[in-house]
């Protein structure tokens, strides 16, 4: 299970760069007006910053909720979905809002769109292995109480 424990090692990587982005959210927005908010940083204020960085420590938890187990249908999909949801947020603000250039943008992109993609494309192969563990598991359970009536 090799691709199970890179992609958890992947999660716990991006949940450590997203707790960078808490800190900076919190204690130096004005870092999002030179290096995210390029093009109009007269938008980035404070409550800005703490809204961001409420947003991202909720997606950060959710990163390592799913690092530890990455089979659980519910977690995967909300952790898959926090990625989509950055991914079209910083597009928007590129494309449509013209907040942010490409260049100031690239960062989170890849990083949301590496996971979307590799969440995205291993939805049935990591949740299949969830279904088999359950089926062990249950044929396990199944079995223990006829040891326990034998006893």
């Amino acid at each position: 299970m090799p691709s199970v424990t890179a992609l958890r090692r992947w999660l716990v990587f991006v949940a450590l760069l997203r707790l960078l982005s808490v800190y900076l959210g919190v204690f130096q927005h004005s870092y999002f007006k030179s290096h995210l908010f390029d093009l109009q940083p007269v938008l980035v204020n404070e409550l800005y910053g703490r809204t961001f960085a409420t947003w991202t420590l909720t997606t950060c938890a959710l990163c390592l909720i799913c690092a530890k187990n990455p089979r659980v249908r519910a977690i995967y999909g909300a952790t898959l979905l926090s990625f989509v949801a950055a991914l079209v947020h910083f597009t928007i603000e590129v494309l449509v809002y013209k907040t942010m250039s490409l260049k100031s943008a690239a960062n989170p992109l890849i990083i949301a769109g590496i996971s979307t993609l590799w969440m995205g494309a291993g939805w049935n192969y990591y949740l299949n292995l969830a279904s088999e563990s359950e089926a062990s598991e249950d044929h396990e359970s199944e079995s223990m109480p006829t040891l326990a009536k034998q006893e």
